[in-house]
């Protein structure tokens, strides 16, 4: 309050001061307008008056040339001029010859025509000139000014000098309302710097010499019209004015104005300003007074109250605090702090009817963790809980701030990802949230903990109109998933899994990717466990991308399988393998069998064998150099067909070997009736074998029917050696896994092919 009083109080007075500056200067303005009138007024007279002198020079000097009828008109009072006092006529020797006064002697006006004079009148510098002389101030008259003007022939001969007193007191005394009533000054200054008249108030006055003097100097400067910027000789302050010089004679004129008396006219106006002012600024700070007594009285009932009101909040704040706690824990997961089943129908409900409004894709994504059963039976609940809550933080960062996270229990999580432009925008956050999961948990309570999430995603309102029709779907989808493999995600709509994981652009690539080579093939050796040689390799495939780098197998065989692309893949892996082959031969190394994996819809195609069989030839190699490597799920749709292929390629001397068993559907029927050379044990199997009793009964199962069977054994995945010491117990034949070696390009396997064994220690 006190500040904005300032503020009011501060405008006020400077509203006033600048009101009262204005209308000094606009005062200051309107004078020297007005005295620019007077001057020229005043100028414009007296050059006028002057003139008349000419014309008198001219009368006398006709009577000099013997007119004496015209010596009447040479008298001012027969012409009624009164500016002038007398006039007279002087020949050439300055002898008086007409005096209108009726003298026999003119001696103020004989002095202008002295010998040392006359010869300065006579040169033709002078001429036909006006002498202005400076007054004789001795009959205290000093406004009364001689003028002489030397008269000559046509030849130039000076004939004589005609002489008048010029009365500028009478001349000024025509101004006298404009000096008194206009507080004016009117002076006339001669080019000296003398002043010859002054009018101030009426009163008349002259004799001042200003020579020298900065207020005369505009006179020699030769300037004409101006403002006087100089203080005046015996002036208490500057006086407000102007200065105007005559065209044709050495004359000035000076109109001025007292500024403290210009100014003092205004004091009455002003001063009403300023008491206007002091009264408003009186009401101002007496109000301002009264109301901020009224605030400090309100503030002291206030304090009262609030005393009392705090009891009352503190109360409320804890009623609050308790609903709030009881809020917390009925919306809100109790492990992770994520919202609960309930807590995500309610938000989930409230996005999805904005997204009515919306053009953009709203996604549900059903997310369920790999193995987690197995994690919590092996290294304990607590480890369990803490990947739970690890799993909910990764997701919370992975997403928007906005986006829903919610777990809805057990390993069960859900996701609603709102306004999503495209469906390849989906499946990029889909990746994006299987990378994040499925990296390692290096320290969850000291253990170290692995899994991936099977996703399963439905969109709104392609997948359902409801949050419950979404979620039943996107449950459906994971399962989905789930059966698909370990760390994947499946659309409800099964038209839009192919564009999963970058699918639309690496579909569109995918042929010119052949065209172009940008496949290659790295090689994993298997090798036995009873000297550790290495017995042979199998090939996997990789995407050398230009613009993404290396896309392993998981991100392009979905599509390849999709779209009729897996044939022409799979015989461009198997000239790459006999390619190389050739290649290693070619070096000096050892040749070892390397296995292909062959799809489903490979062993449908009639041109692989034939595919097999001429690149062989082409490259010089034997069958035995090249195995086949097939899944379970090759049999299932028409299981004929897959045998009597394979039966061709082991007839051309390829073995066969049956992967990843014991995750397919195949039986006991299909494995003694199939061309098949060994079994590849998964790697589920292989990963927890020393602390599952039922991985190591499945695959110690697995090593006995191979031996009734007559079959060779293959472990996958092995990356301990506490798993190589396990298998090579079981009576396992050979294993492969990133223990031994990963998956490397062909030039690195040199070495190893030369030396043929691993030492383990």
């Amino acid at each position: 309050m006190a500040l904005l009083s300032a503020c009011v109080l501060v405008m006020l007075w400077y509203l006033t001061i600048t009101r009262v500056e204005n209308e000094k200067d606009l005062a200051i303005a309107g004078s020297i307008a007005d005295s620019k009138n007077v001057a020229a007024i005043v100028s414009a007279n007296l050059d006028e008056v002057l003139g008349k002198t000419l014309l008198y020079s001219r009368i006398g000097e006709a009577m000099l040339n013997g007119e004496h009828q015209t010596a009447p008109y040479l008298n001012p009072l027969f012409n009624g001029d009164s500016a002038y006092l007398r006039v007279a006529m002087f020949d050439a020797a300055g002898r008086l010859v007409y005096s209108s006064a009726r003298q026999r002697e003119e001696p103020e006006l004989s002095k202008l025509i002295n010998a040392g004079f006359m010869s300065s009148l006579t040169s033709a510098r002078n001429q036909n000139q006006m002498i202005i002389n400076p007054p004789n101030n001795r009959d205290g008259y000093s406004w009364r000014v001689p003028l002489l003007i030397p008269l000559q022939n046509d030849k130039g001969e000076l004939r004589g000098f005609f002489a008048a007193i010029l009365d500028l007191g009478y001349f000024l005394k025509t101004y006298q309302e404009v000096s008194v009533a206009g507080a004016s000054r009117i002076e006339i200054i001669n080019a000296a710097g003398l002043q010859l008249a002054e009018l101030s108030g009426g009163i008349l006055s002259g004799g001042s010499n200003y020579a020298g003097q900065d207020y005369a100097l505009f006179l020699l400067a030769g300037k004409g019209d101006g403002l006087i910027h100089a203080l005046r000789p015996g002036d208490e302050v500057q006086h407000v004015g102007v200065q105007r010089r005559l065209l044709h004679y050495p004359l000035a004129v000076v109109v001025s104005r007292d500024p403290q008396q210009l100014l003092g006219k205004l004091w009455p106006a002003h001063r009403q300003y300023y008491v206007q002012a002091i009264a408003i600024s009186i009401a101002i700070v007496l109000l301002t007074a009264g109301l901020i007594n009224l605030a400090h009285r309100r503030r002291f009932l206030y304090e009262k109250l609030l005393y009392s009101e705090r009891e009352k909040s503190g109360l409320i704040n804890q009623l609050e605090q308790e609903k709030s706690r009881a809020y917390q824990l009925a919306s809100h997961d109790y492990l992770t702090g994520i919202p609960n089943r309930m807590l995500f129908y309610e938000l989930a409900s409230t996005e999805l009817s904005r997204a009515k409004r919306s053009r953009n894709l709203y996604a549900l994504f059903f997310l369920d963790l790999d193995k987690f059963k197995l994690i919590n039976d092996t290294q304990g609940h607590a480890v369990g809980d803490a990947l739970l809550q690890e799993v909910a933080r990764r997701l919370r960062a992975a997403l928007r701030e906005y986006d829903l996270v919610a777990r809805l229990g057990g390993d069960e999580f859900v996701v609603m990802v709102s306004e999503i432009r495209n469906e390849e925008s989906v499946a990029e956050i889909a990746d994006k949230l299987v990378e994040s999961i499925r990296a390692p948990y290096p320290d969850l309570l000291g253990s170290y903990v692995e899994t991936a999430p099977s996703i399963g995603i439905a969109l709104y309102p392609r997948d359902g109109q409801t949050i419950e029709e979404l979620m039943t779907n996107a449950d459906s989808a994971m399962y989905t998933a789930k059966t698909s493999g370990t760390g994947l995600y499946r659309f409800y709509d099964a038209s839009l899994n192919a564009i999963a994981v970058r699918g639309l652009e690496l579909l569109g690539r995918f042929r010119q990717a052949l065209k172009e080579n940008e496949f290659c093939l790295h090689y994993q050796p298997k090798v036995e466990l009873q000297q550790f040689r290495v017995t042979g390799m199998e090939a996997l495939i990789r995407w050398q991308h230009p613009e993404h780098g290396l896309i392993f197998p998981g991100e392009f065989i979905g599509l390849a399988e999709a779209h009729d692309l897996v044939v022409p893949l799979g015989h461009w892996i198997i000239e790459a393998v006999c390619r190389q082959l050739a290649q290693w031969r070619a070096h000096g190394a050892s040749l070892l069998p390397v296995a292909i994996n062959v799809s489903a819809k490979q062993l449908r195609d009639e041109s692989l064998i034939g595919t097999v069989r001429e690149s062989l030839r082409r490259h010089q190699l034997t069958p035995d150099l090249l195995e086949i490597e097939v899944t379970e799920s090759c049999f299932i749709e028409d299981v004929e067909t897959a045998r009597a292929t394979l039966e061709k390629l082991r007839a051309e001397g390829l073995k066969i070997y049956l992967d990843d068993y014991g995750t397919g559907y195949s039986g006991l029927s299909h494995i003694k009736t199939l061309p098949v050379y060994a079994l590849k044990i998964d790697r589920s199997f292989i990963s927890d074998i020393r602390n599952d009793n039922s991985d190591g009964m499945i695959v110690a199962s697995t090593v006995t029917l191979a031996r009734n069977l007559g079959l060779k054994v293959v472990a996958e995945g092995v990356e301990t050696k506490e798993q190589l010491m396990h298998l090579k117990v079981m009576g396992c034949d050979q294993v492969q896994g990133f223990y031994l070696q990963r998956p490397v390009p062909a030039d690195q396997l040199e070495a190893i092919l030369q030396k043929g064994r691993y030492e383990i220690a």
